[in-house]
């Protein structure tokens, strides 16, 4: 996408069908392993499940047990909770598949704070020259780290072995894999009482001193000394190369631990890229979560279908994609649609965040979309 069309995306709210393509370094390793994409299912012909995305206080497991059964009453399969710590993690997983739900670990990948003191050179640095280890964009933990950083993705790959020597566990799953959004979603603008027409330096990251150096290695150009590094087609492909190659790092060593990788991404290709610099379609992930907050964009629930099929498409069969949901901005009867659409958009099922949001009759109206 050139600087044109991505004004002109922005401005329209359309969104073209990604089509993308994989190298023989990117394709999916096709390990057979239960539960998501494996060498024994049709391509393009995944088994459904639904999801749910969960978070709050994990130091006691028996508040959580009635939960555990209510969601699998539902129709809920996996759980996805938000915690990389192993310990809490072995807890849960006996007590949840006791109650038939798959725990998957919900990590936050690049984004972290904690290590401004000792690694401030880890995080990623603005147009400006700002980092986000002191001057976070929008919110103050919005703290992003530096993905072309070899000391960055070496800590994350370790703290991914770490979790992928847990038992019985269903995934590593990856959140805030990206960049810092450069442009906010649609409906997020009044909030920081800002007009992203246009990609601004403040929200452009990364500059870096190791960024520009690997760029001015592969180009012979500096990023921060291009005329418009917007409209540089190879400063952008470099970023979306860099966020695919920790992706495609992580999943590395996941999968040598015999545990498959899923993630959470924006919702669909051209917005992923345009936003965050998400190149999703060329990880070698064993799911996609795509994040069809519909009303992130100012769109219909009707959106979700349109979105859902783009992402399908542009994966072309090779491994399963399980649409999110944002429950706060759906009234059960919504919900309902929401669902529909995203199957009907071909869906493998969908992903609600968050598990404790919806009510009684969320819950029932779920259980009714996703029996047909």
């Amino acid at each position: 996408m050139n600087r044109k069309q991505f004004l002109q995306f922005l401005g329209t709210g359309t969104i073209a069908i990604g089509t993308g393509s994989l190298s023989a370094t990117t394709r999916h390793h096709g390990a057979a392993m239960p539960g998501l994409g494996t060498q024994n299912v049709p391509r393009g012909s995944w088994p459904r499940k639904n999801w749910a995305w969960v978070n709050g206080d994990f130091d006691s497991i028996e508040p959580w047990k009635p939960q555990f059964d209510r969601w699998r009453a539902a129709g809920i399969d996996a759980i996805l909770m938000r915690t990389g710590e192993v310990e809490e993690l072995e807890r849960f997983i006996p007590a949840a598949s006791a109650a038939g739900l798959e725990t998957h670990a919900w990590i936050s990948t690049l984004m972290r704070r904690g290590l401004e003191a000792d690694h401030p050179e880890w995080y990623a640095v603005n147009r400006k020259g700002e980092s986000t280890a002191t001057h976070p964009p929008y919110v103050e933990y919005y703290r992003f780290l530096c993905p072309c950083r070899e000391p960055v993705r070496r800590h994350l790959a370790e703290h991914v072995a770490s979790l992928s020597a847990i038992e019985n566990l269903g995934s590593v799953h990856l959140d805030y894999i990206r960049y810092p959004d450069v442009i906010l979603p649609r409906s997020l603008w009044e909030k920081y009482d800002l007009v992203q027409d246009r990609e601004h330096p403040e929200f452009d990251y990364c500059y870096c001193d190791e960024c520009r150096r690997q760029f001015i290695e592969q180009t012979g150009d500096d990023p921060a000394a291009l005329p418009d590094p917007p409209s540089n087609e190879a400063w952008l492909q470099f970023r979306y190369d860099s966020i695919t190659r920790v992706v495609n790092e992580l999943a590395a060593v996941v999968h040598g631990a015999g545990k498959q990788v899923t993630a959470a991404v924006f919702p669909t290709p051209d917005i992923a890229r345009a936003l965050v610099r998400q190149d999703w379609v060329r990880w070698n992930v064993d799911a996609l979560l795509p994040m069809l907050y519909h009303s992130f964009y100012l769109e219909p629930v009707e959106w979700i279908e349109q979105g859902t099929r783009q992402g399908v498409e542009a994966l072309d069969g090779r491994l399963p994609l399980y649409a999110g949901l944002y429950v706060p901005e759906l009234d059960p009867e919504e919900l309902g649609r929401a669902v529909r659409a995203a199957l009907a958009g071909g869906a493998s099922g969908v992903s609600l965040f968050e598990a404790n949001k919806p009510t009684e009759p969320h819950w029932e109206e779920f259980a009714r979309a996703i029996s047909g």
